[in-house]
């Protein structure tokens, strides 16, 4: 049977994909591309007949992102394919197209092209948009056929972005700075247009150069203002003690992505400063845990921490990733594992606020329980969805990354795995004519059907061995 192994509990399904509500009250699920990449059945098949259950395990997005392009580059050699796709740094392969010497580059530098033979049109070189013929690549493995839609048209997004950092190289007509000018960094009459951040022109800046140690980072353009910005905690700390230097989640004019590679991509050359990792970018940005180191591994099975000296009447900045502070320890983390007093995730910029929305917890009503909860959960309940208590699931059992009632789960007569009861979701399994039964999935009908052929035949065999032999004695 298979397993998701990127969480053994619900509370660490909470952690990974719960519901998260960002400053400006829009409420959205944490790495939702990831849990539909978890939860598509061809993955599953694709892992059991390769023997690979590493997919089953991520845990993050940069995980994500590279265990894939790692796995699909490995799946070219294994294929057989025969040419070489060398793309920023990393070599891929296929049966149709390659890479020349320019290895993807345009002859006239556009960012957003590569530039490849096609071995099926005379060898001829053309040049493609980024994302399409990235997608061509990663569509002739077997991995890249078994991927959700959506997971690969995120591939190729990411792709295209890390494509237009590696043709604009450096980008020199940008000036990074490392300094303790917070002010400017949040202050709108240095920036370029909207950065989308609820703390600018807040005054809250100081929150940074009183009570934590850190640095801010920010590009300028040619006439000095800033179009792109992070905030770098010098002193964070992992369970183990390691210390390390990160950048916080990027800001950048217009939200835009490329902006934010620039600056991550300067901060991992400069000689100013030397960050061991920073936040993740793009999809997932604003979960507590999306770091990601300079190599791009994950780091978030990581539990950092921070000294934050943090008084009553101190300003208090939003705070993305160390938002759990313990004000007896004065330390912040970006995890719920160690006690906290505080959530600092408000934008009115005081503890006190914090200390205010923490005693105004807002109630949600289990239908299920038939009252209020401090959380819910949705379930499937004879195949309608209702909201449960999150701390009284107990009759309920986490399958296929939804909860549902025990009344609600059968086995597979063919696997004798678990599978959902055909009184509910008939729709959502596998019905067999031939066998007159539901199965899990398509693979366990077959076989199963395969078999009843197998027998019908082996009967219909041992009856006409039976008429011949009774006819031979009548005779």
């Amino acid at each position: 049977m298979y397993r998701i192994k990127s969480f053994s509990n619900a509370r660490e399904f909470q952690e990974l994909f719960g519901v998260q509500e960002h400053g400006n009250g829009v409420k959205s699920r944490r790495n939702r591309i990831l849990l539909a990449f978890l939860k598509h059945k061809p993955i599953w098949e694709w892992c059991h007949e390769h023997d690979n259950w590493e997919l089953l395990g991520i845990k993050s997005m940069a995980e994500l992102k590279k265990t894939l392009i790692d796995t699909m580059a490995y799946l070219g050699v294994e294929q057989g394919m025969r040419y070489k796709v060398e793309l920023n740094q990393t070599t891929l392969r296929s049966n149709i197209y390659s890479t020349d010497e320019f290895k993807g580059v345009p002859e006239d530098g556009s960012s957003n092209f590569v530039r490849y033979v096609n071995h099926s049109n005379n060898n001829g070189v053309f040049k493609m948009r980024a994302g399409r013929f990235f997608g061509k690549i990663i569509s002739e493995t077997s991995l890249g056929q078994a991927l959700p839609q959506q997971v690969t048209t995120w591939l190729c997004e990411e792709f295209t972005a890390d494509w237009e950092i590696y043709i604009c190289g450096t980008l020199p007509q940008f000036t990074l700075h490392v300094d303790d000018d917070f002010k400017r960094i949040y202050s709108s009459d240095d920036c370029v247009g909207d950065f989308g951040s609820c703390m600018e022109d807040k005054g809250y800046y100081s929150f940074y150069e009183d009570s934590v140690s850190a640095k801010a980072a920010y590009l300028t353009d040619n006439d000095g203002l800033v179009i792109a910005r992070c905030v770098i905690f010098t002193d964070v700390y992992d369970e183990e003690g390691n210390k390390y230097v990160l950048a916080e989640r990027q800001y950048s004019v217009d939200g835009k992505d490329i902006l934010k590679r620039v600056l991550i991509e300067q901060l991992k050359k400069t000689d100013k400063i030397k960050i061991q990792g920073y936040k993740q970018i793009g999809a997932g940005c604003s979960d507590v845990r999306a770091f990601v180191g300079v190599n791009g591994e994950s780091l978030c099975d990581k539990m950092f921490e921070i000294k934050c000296n943090l008084e009553w009447g101190s300003a208090l900045s939003y705070q993305d990733s160390f938002r759990y502070y313990n004000m007896s320890e004065r330390k912040a983390y970006n995890h719920t594992r160690a006690h906290y007093d505080y959530c600092l995730d408000t934008t009115c910029g005081s503890l006190e606020n914090a200390e205010c929305d923490d005693d105004d917890d807002e109630m949600f009503y289990a239908e299920y329980q038939d009252r209020d909860a401090y959380e819910v959960v949705d379930v499937f309940l004879h195949g309608d969805t209702i909201t449960c208590d999150a701390d009284c699931l107990e009759d309920f059992v986490h399958f296929n990354n939804e909860y549902y009632h025990l009344e609600d789960l059968t086995t597979c007569p063919e696997c004798e795995g678990r599978m959902l009861s055909p009184d509910y979701y008939a729709d959502e399994l596998h019905y067999s004519s031939i066998t007159n039964r539901h199965y899990c999935c398509q693979s366990c009908r077959e076989k199963a059907e395969q078999r009843y052929k197998e027998e019908r035949e082996r009967e219909t065999g041992q009856i006409l061995e039976t008429v011949e032999e009774e006819a031979l004695i009548a005779v």
